[in-house]
């Protein structure tokens, strides 16, 4: 049977986990336990201020159900990998963001099913909700997050010098590949599972997507702030809620809700978020008195 993109989007994911696996280290983690306000304020953050914003963006526009959907998918899903990623070449708090990005992929096998029945009744999606199976989506998710972060777990226990040196390689290729999944999805014939997305979509879309984008970021670095979290900690927040994991967001469109019609949003919000988040934590990070 040919492979469609959405098995490479799986296989993809897989990998980026397997690799935030392998960056695990005890010491770095049980530091960040010692003082957990910030870890507390950035899952709350991502987890619940974030689809806020999605949904309220999203009721001031006149995009469709599914639109609106998709928006609000890319909004339960945290960050991942390229967030990470983004920390670790701007030296942000990198050992939170990681930290961060293990929490929630425990909590999303919870989380994401939960909000996903929610926002598909917001919107009233009934043909698409009856794809939905509690359990069958847990374990799907389980397979392709949580089982690959325990591989890479394994590997650095028994591998650490290769594990230490596969690094930051491992945050390369997997972004590249993630660019290369998500050209062929934009790209892509729909008969491959490409999304067949069309320039007056992408252009309604442009407007909602950057403004949950820019409010979510720079509000969760203000109330990081406000909440008497340091500025490094506030900037790794602002970077782990701003970008999204729009990977995963196309992954719970195709592999849970067969619909190419919610990925679209997903596909737009990948087109600018890594740059925007980019730039914004470089002059954070360079502009900020610590």
């Amino acid at each position: 049977m040919a492979l469609t993109i959405d098995s490479y989007i799986s296989l993809a994911i897989a990998l980026i986990m397997f690799g935030i696996g392998t960056s695990l280290s005890t010491k770095e983690f049980n530091d960040q336990f010692k003082a957990p306000k910030a870890i507390f304020l950035g899952l709350i953050l991502q987890l619940l201020l974030l689809p806020a914003i999605a949904l309220i963006v999203s009721s001031f526009t006149s995009l469709s159900d599914e639109l609106k959907m998709g928006i609000f998918i890319v909004s339960i899903c945290p960050g991942g990998a390229t967030s990470n990623f983004i920390s670790y070449i701007v030296k942000a708090h990198t050992a939170l963001s990681v930290m961060l990005t293990v929490l929630n992929s425990f909590l999303i096998l919870i989380t994401v099913p939960i909000l996903l029945e929610f926002g598909l009744n917001v919107y009233h999606l009934t043909d698409v909700d009856g794809k939905l199976v509690l359990g069958a989506s847990i374990f799907k998710l389980l397979s392709l997050l949580i089982f690959p972060i325990f591989l890479g777990v394994f590997f650095n226990s028994k591998q650490p010098q290769l594990s230490s040196k596969i690094k930051f390689p491992v945050k390369v290729v997997t972004t590249i590949l993630l660019a290369v999944v998500f050209g062929i999805k934009f790209f892509g014939a729909t008969t491959i599972g490409g999304s067949g997305i069309q320039t007056e979509e992408i252009l309604a879309l442009l407007g909602p997507c950057i403004s949950v984008h820019f409010i979510s970021m720079m509000g969760s670095y203000l109330i990081a702030r406000k909440c008497m979290v340091n500025a490094l900690q506030s900037i790794t927040i602002a970077i782990e809620v701003g970008l999204q994991n729009t990977a995963l967001a196309l992954l719970i469109c195709s592999a849970l809700l067969s619909s190419n019609e919610l990925s679209k949003p997903a596909l737009v919000i990948a087109l600018f978020s890594f740059f925007t988040t980019l730039v914004f934590a470089y002059l954070s990070k360079n502009y900020k008195t610590y």
